[in-house]
């Protein structure tokens, strides 16, 4: 079910020239992906945000004994002791919700709405954890919460209007208040395609319509000149991840051979960690990855202390994403139960791929 990466930057250079350009344990968050790969419609579940397509994880999503999930238009949350789930907000009929992070009772995320089956519009949505009081903050997705600010890629689009097609345009890294207030510009872009935040810096990549540049940028949180860590005009950067002072990613031109990198904070030069693996979450000094083998994916976890690789066995079929907290993680496996209208499910087991049980069933596109 994933897509591929490269198709979904090229789409998005694509749609710029016609107009219609429309969170890991350590870092607080790790979320993204091009303005367009989130509109690919991999599939209709967000475990964590980012983009569809591609993986993206937001510290916060569990809390307490919950994790919290969305599907389609519904924010669950499932009780990782008796692996019960619960639907605790329900959006309208064309809307979906990615990029979940909870923080002090409040789950801030992407509300995606889609309009007229042609038009998407994006807005930083925030929920209280019972289902209360959602609020829609701003235009603009992948809401980081750092220090008393939520951190998110702003937009500028006109909603209201009657015409068909709608122009999109991506004005930067903004930040504001945990209410909506005080907006302000950290770095102005037209082109963000992801950033993550870890200790007081933002680290965000951006794609060149013009140069056909891949970099890897640098930023304070307050703002001022960004650095150039990384800029490739043949490999892609994607799958941003902080840990312990590292940014780690997948560097390649081609989501079969995605090789992984890591880079000091403060270094330019990027290091080699592992070949043809997918990164998908950093978690209590492990790295969570999938492998492809045909249409499944074969899931490892990597001591990054001692470089010891192991296997994490399950008795089912992982198709896409994953995401680890806590002991635990969720991931989207084939669901193949005779009769069933779902041909995908989420599933909820400990780190090593025991104890585990489907917690939820939809229909993957």
């Amino acid at each position: 079910m994933k897509k591929n990466k490269v198709l979904s930057l090229f789409l998005a250079l694509i749609m710029v020239v016609i107009c219609a350009f429309s969170g890991v344990c350590e870092a607080v968050a790790v979320q993204g992906g091009s303005n367009i790969a989130q509109n690919q419609g991999a599939s209709s579940v967000k475990l964590s945000n980012g983009k569809v397509g591609s993986t993206s994880k937001a510290k916060g999503i569990k809390s307490g004994n919950y994790m919290y999930y969305s599907i389609e238009n519904k924010i669950y949350k499932v009780n990782v002791k008796t692996k019960k789930s619960t639907v605790i907000y329900k959006g309208k009929a064309n809307e979906q919700f990615y990029g979940l992070t909870v923080k002090d009772g409040w789950i801030y995320c992407t509300k995606e709405k889609l309009r007229n089956d042609s038009d998407i519009f994006t807005y930083v949505f925030k929920v209280k954890t019972d289902g209360k009081s959602a609020k829609v903050l701003k235009k603009g997705w992948q809401p980081t919460v750092y220090k008393g600010n939520i951190y998110y890629i702003k937009q500028r689009f006109d909603d209201k209007t009657s015409e068909k097609y709608v122009y999109v345009e991506t004005l930067g890294i903004y930040k504001m208040s945990l209410s909506g207030k005080n907006d302000k510009a950290i770095k102005k872009a037209s082109i963000v395609e992801e950033f993550i935040v870890y200790k007081s810096k933002i680290y965000y990549t951006t794609f060149g319509s013009s140069t056909g540049d891949f970099c890897l940028y640098s930023i304070p949180i307050t703002g001022g000149k960004a650095k150039i860590m990384i800029r490739s005009d043949e490999h892609f950067i994607t799958n941003l991840m902080a840990y312990s002072d590292y940014i780690y990613f997948n560097w390649d031109n081609d989501q079969e051979s995605y090789n992984l990198y890591k880079i000091k904070t403060n270094s330019t030069k990027k290091i080699r960690v592992a070949s043809k693996i997918d990164l998908n979450c950093i978690s209590n000094g492990y790295i969570y990855y999938t492998t492809k083998k045909g249409r499944k994916d074969d899931l490892y976890k990597i001591k990054i202390s001692n470089n010891k690789k192991t296997k994490i066995k399950i008795n089912e079929e992982i198709t896409d994403e994953l995401y680890v907290e806590g002991g635990y993680m969720i991931l989207e496996i084939d669901y193949n139960k005779p009769g069933s209208k779902y041909n995908a499910a989420l599933y909820l087991c400990d780190t090593n791929g025991k104890n585990g049980k489907v917690i939820n069933t939809f229909y993957a596109y």
